[in-house]
């Protein structure tokens, strides 16, 4: 993989697609925006269906297109309203979904591409940590064992389900991978709301409804094709 300019150059892209992906959503956790996020991972598996029936050439039907329609219309129906609008949630929807297809389209072995992805990205979390520590804000050392078991195994959930998804991708096609991480948003969503106490206008819910009814109509149709 070293030796191909082709692929290393996708494998640094992809890295620095999920860096941005994942601080984003570690930004809206620790904000209070974790609805902002739960929109965008259930954007995402819809935005992969499309990405799928436009460079992958996989198969489509009108159901499918009214899926990615309604999606749209939702995006669209936040926009009209500026402070509504879940930039987060965009972020995290459209880094995670071109992840996902560069990670498909060229093909490299999941491990293998984790891998070189981690190794890229290395350098620039030892920075990072190197002025996390000079400010006095570093948490993970010797000194609170707890808290460093916590964000060592915060790292292990992100990587296992990580590699678990994009070998599945590859087993599968991007669409019906990418519609199973629905899921995910569910229980971010529940959390958010009925946990976290965060704030749901009304305008968000009726989004929120509509991505509901495009998921539904997905995963309806992709029931029948089983």
């Amino acid at each position: 993989i070293v030796k191909n300019v082709r692929l290393i150059f996708w494998l640094i892209l992809s890295g620095i697609l999920i860096v941005t992906n994942w601080y984003t959503w570690i930004y809206a956790v620790t904000t209070n925006k974790l609805l902002d996020a739960a929109f965008g991972y259930y954007i995402f598996p819809i935005l992969s269906v499309f990405f799928g029936i436009l460079f992958l050439k996989e198969s489509h039907n009108k159901m499918k297109l009214v899926a990615i329609g309604l999606v749209i219309i939702a995006v669209l129906y936040l926009l009209i309203d500026i402070k509504s609008t879940p930039w987060i949630g965009l972020i995290v929807a459209l880094t995670w979904s071109t992840y996902t297809l560069i990670r498909k389209k060229i093909n490299v072995p999941t491990d293998l591409g984790l891998f070189v992805e981690s190794a890229f990205m290395t350098p620039f979390a030892i920075i990072a940590f190197y002025f996390i520590t000079k400010n006095g804000s570093n948490y993970f050392s010797l000194n609170d064992i707890s808290m460093s078991f916590w964000l060592f195994l915060a790292g292990a959930n992100t990587l296992i389900p990580l590699g678990f998804y994009l070998y599945g991708s590859s087993l599968a096609g991007l669409g019906p991978a990418a519609m199973i991480f629905f899921l995910a948003p569910t229980g971010q969503f529940l959390l958010g709301f009925y946990y976290f106490g965060e704030d749901l206008d009304l305008n968000k819910l009726i989004s929120f409804i509509i991505i509901w009814i495009a998921v539904a109509i997905y995963l309806r149709d992709l029931a029948k094709d089983k």
